[in-house]
C-alpha cells in the first residue's frame, strides 16, 4: 500500500472487502465503480441506470432487488434535478 499510495482495490466479495479495509485501502465494488463513472462523466446516468437494470440477468453479481432499485431509484431523482 505504501508503494501505491492511490490504489484502489475493486472486488464485490464481502471478505476480501474487510480484509483490504483492515489493511487501509480503498475498496470499491460493481456499483461503486458504475457511480464513479456517472461523477468522473464517462457515462451518463441514464446508461448506468440501463446497466443497473440488467445487472440481475447479465452478471453473477448477487445484490438484493430492493437495493437495486433504491439505487436506480435515487439515480432517477438526482438526474431530474440534474441533467447531463
Amino acid at each position: 500500500m505504501q508503494n501505491y499510495p492511490d490504489a484502489i482495490f475493486l472486488t464485490d466479495d464481502a471478505a476480501a472487502r474487510l480484509a483490504a479495509v483492515t489493511l487501509g485501502y480503498r475498496v470499491h465494488g460493481t456499483i461503486g465503480i458504475l457511480l464513479r463513472a456517472i461523477r468522473r462523466n464517462q457515462k451518463t446516468t441514464f446508461d448506468i441506470i440501463a446497466i443497473l437494470r440488467n445487472l440481475a440477468r447479465q452478471s453473477t453479481l448477487h445484490i438484493r432487488a430492493q437495493l437495486l432499485e433504491e439505487i436506480i431509484e435515487r439515480l432517477e431523482n438526482e438526474g431530474r434535478r440534474f441533467p447531463a
